[in-house]
């Protein structure tokens, strides 16, 4: 099974001048702690979360100030095991897809929760999720 079979499609982005309280408003209408930034041509810059907005008491800040860069992803066509390799390895519960360094969608620890298959890389990730040390990337 490849990432483009799991992977949520339907994704909100913002740009880097916006306000940190515009991404906010996405996670809150979504129900999501991730929001992709994106230039205008769709190019995946980075990522704010909701954790970027807190640590970095960045809500009247622009979202370029307190988004983290160099995030990992995956692609449409990488096997979805090693995807949640990724997701473990690095300690973290969403990528964003990327192709053609534009932005396809998000794959999320929830979409692989769906999937009775992946119950060991669940865990797997949810371990390294909690025992890593956050960093700012």
């Amino acid at each position: 099974m490849l990432v483009k079979d799991l992977m949520t499609t339907a994704v909100t982005s913002v740009t880097p001048g916006s306000p940190a309280a515009a991404a906010v408003k996405i996670m809150r209408s979504e129900d999501v702690g991730i929001v992709p930034v994106c230039d205008i041509q769709g190019h995946l810059l980075g990522v704010i979360t909701d954790r970027d907005i807190l640590m970095r008491d960045g809500l009247d800040k622009s979202v370029e100030e307190v988004m983290s860069c160099n995030v990992v992803c995956t692609a449409p066509k990488e096997n979805i095991h090693d995807a949640a390799v990724k997701m473990s390895e690095h300690g973290v519960r969403r990528l964003p897809v990327v192709e053609n360094d534009k932005l396809a969608g998000m794959l999320s620890i929830k979409d692989l929760a769906g999937r009775k298959v992946f119950t060991a890389e669940i865990g797997h990730i949810m371990y390294n999720v909690c025992n890593k040390k956050p960093q700012r990337i």
